[in-house]
């Protein structure tokens, strides 16, 4: 299994987004964030929730529904506590997106709108559900799903670590093999890399590290100078 990431600040000063893995007893563990609110809470509330849940990952090494719940809590806790320890910091909130590897299994759980894809063969299998309205919207079929990257209540969570966590959507179970592969991202990403271009992508690169490069191309060329941060971690079994 190859583990690849970027994660820059795109046209932002700072990179709010934090990504990190870990494995322990035959599981790996992987977690990408995407971090908001002002003097910093951003960048600190991303930080926080991945570290969180890669710790509490290693002090208590699981996998099933019950444990990524568990981990991803244990971040919410860490950041509402921060944030009631430091009045500058009281708004600071999260994204996260959770994948859990062990053997021929994956799990994986989001709150927000980063995203993680599924992968078979190249074709997307399965997709997170945003916290958004801009979700709800799609799922009212006010809108469709590829318009939500473009809707203007895309970035209007209605679940997030720390301020106001509403809900985790884990997955079931899933089966992998040598053809699986998984993109956890954020919306920096997401937005301007469409699914088209990811399965495109996917099925031209030899390796994860030439399939990310090519997404990051497509990102670049559309993405306008003032972006935001952006992340994406590549997961090839």
């Amino acid at each position: 299994m190859i583990i690849t990431w970027i994660s820059k600040e795109g046209g932002r000063e700072i990179n709010e987004d934090a990504v990190g893995k870990t494995r322990k007893k035959g599981i790996v563990c992987v977690v990408v964030a995407d971090g908001l609110g002002g003097h910093s809470g951003g960048e600190m509330a991303s930080t926080l929730a991945v570290n969180s849940i890669l710790n509490a990952f290693e002090q208590n090494p699981g996998f099933s529904k019950e444990h990524i719940e568990e981990y991803i809590r244990t971040a919410n806790d860490a950041i509402v506590t921060r944030a009631m320890n430091d009045p500058e910091l009281l708004y600071m909130s999260s994204t996260v997106a959770v994948l859990l590897k062990k053997g021929r299994k994956a799990i994986w759980a989001n709150v927000g709108d980063s995203r993680i894809y599924k992968f078979c063969d190249g074709m997307i299998t399965d997709v997170s559900e945003d916290h958004s309205v801009a979700f709800l919207n799609f799922v009212k079929g006010d809108i469709e799903y590829g318009d939500i990257r473009k809707s203007p209540d895309q970035n209007k969570l209605t679940s997030a670590l720390g301020v106001a966590m509403d809900g985790i959507n884990i997955s079931e179970i899933a089966t992998v093999n040598a053809s699986t592969s998984f993109l956890l991202c954020t919306d920096g990403w997401w937005e301007y890399v469409t699914e088209d271009d990811a399965e495109k992508t996917l099925k031209s690169s030899a390796d994860a590290e030439t399939w990310l490069k090519s997404m990051l191309e497509i990102r670049e060329q559309k993405a306008p100078s003032d972006s935001d941060n952006f992340t994406a971690a590549v997961v090839m079994i």
